[in-house]
């Protein structure tokens, strides 16, 4: 992974909501002070309270990055569950919609990728979509503070929010093609399925340009 510039983690930084919180609470040291509550030491108890919010703040632990492709079949859909329900609370309702479609479909499809080799290239890279870069994308999402996601311009001129909203869209598509092409047989459709997946998720990092 590129090293981030200093621009971009002071700006993770500002963005983060462990230092908003840590501001907000921190502004009750002059609030106090002002009110003659406290008086020496103001200026301690005022960074006393904004390590308290920064605490209270800090980002939840991080998504599984990858789903293992050495457990069963229940395991893997247990895993891929428990990923939808922790990313769910930081999509909006269209993305949490189209995230449940690209469950149902991978629950479709899933038997049948877990067969593939790595030298089946038109099941083994939507395998890798489905286990690998889909997790990945969502880890990389739900690890941006919350501000960022929607306010700071990444790529195309778009921000984090519309990055991922677009993929989700793509992937939803995509992935109900792959169920019909399975469905059919059809290995060329499966083929060009493959390819548009690698190309459009082999770099799940929002910060990389």
């Amino acid at each position: 992974m590129a090293e981030r510039t200093l621009k971009l983690r002071a700006l993770l930084f500002l963005y983060s909501t462990a230092n908003i919180s840590g501001c907000a609470l921190a502004l009750l040291g002059p609030v106090l002070l002002f009110a003659g509550v406290i008086d020496n030491g103001w200026m301690l108890i005022t960074a006393g309270l904004y390590a308290a919010g920064w605490l209270l703040g800090r980002k939840p632990a991080e998504l599984e990055r990858h789903i293992e492709d050495s457990l069963s079949l229940e395991q893997m859909l247990e895993r891929l569950d428990r990923l939808v329900a922790q990313a769910q609370p930081h999509l909006t309702d269209d993305m949490r919609k189209r995230l449940d479609r690209v469950r149902e479909s991978i629950g479709e499809v899933l038997p049948r990728l877990l067969g593939a080799r790595s030298h089946d290239d038109d099941l083994f890279t939507v395998r890798e979509t489905v286990l690998r870069y889909l997790p990945e994308t969502l880890a990389n999402y739900v690890a941006l503070p919350p501000a960022f996601r929607m306010t700071h311009v990444l790529k195309d001129g778009k921000t984090a929010r519309q990055l991922l909203d677009e993929q989700l869209a793509l992937l939803d598509d995509k992935l109900r093609e792959v169920v019909a092409n399975v469905a059919a047989s059809d290995a060329g459709a499966l083929i060009a399925n493959g390819q548009f997946l690698e190309m459009k998720f082999r770099q799940p990092d929002f910060l990389q340009r």
